[in-house]
């Protein structure tokens, strides 16, 4: 009996055709990525839908990096060496397909565009960010600790 191997990315390109793309849950498809307003949901999409405002999320980003790389006054050829990506799949093809909204952006995506852009960080700070929670301080840890130290306010009124 052969020994069963895990391989996670074996069946990657077919993973994708499971769902919508993201284009496809947005009103203007034709305009995913490249203007700074928001998009409503398309027909039949549910605004509530995670999927359609994880597709909002990434027109948002899409359309940041489209800003930031005219500011620089060069393409993302140019500039994919530049991001440091730690992922071999972030290949110029694939940066173009999650531009378009053509595949849906994954988690390493949006860590390895917010290091080089400040606005994807801004976006992702705001998406993300709870203000109905006390904020979060990371200190460097102590000498032989296993890791940053958290504290919340809380914690520190508490002393």
């Amino acid at each position: 009996m052969s020994e069963f191997v895990f391989n996670p990315m074996r069946d990657a390109p077919d993973d994708t055709a499971d769902g919508p793309r993201p284009r496809d849950l947005v009103d203007r498809p034709e305009m995913f990525g490249r203007w700074g307003k928001p998009m409503r949901a398309a027909a039949g999409v549910d605004p509530t839908d995670a999927r359609f405002i994880a597709a909002n999320l990434q027109h948002w980003v899409a359309n940041a990096v489209r800003e930031e790389v005219l500011m620089l006054r060069t393409n993302l050829a140019t500039l994919l060496p530049t991001l440091a990506t730690t992922s071999p799949e972030l290949t110029l093809d694939r940066l173009s397909r999650l531009q378009h909204g053509d595949e849906p952006m994954r988690l390493d995506d949006l860590l390895i565009l917010s290091r080089r852009f400040d606005s994807v960080r801004d976006i992702l700070v705001s998406a993300f960010g709870d203000a109905t929670r006390p904020p979060v301080a990371t200190k460097p840890p102590q000498e032989g600790g296993m890791g940053p130290v958290l504290t919340t306010r809380r914690g520190r009124e508490a002393r």
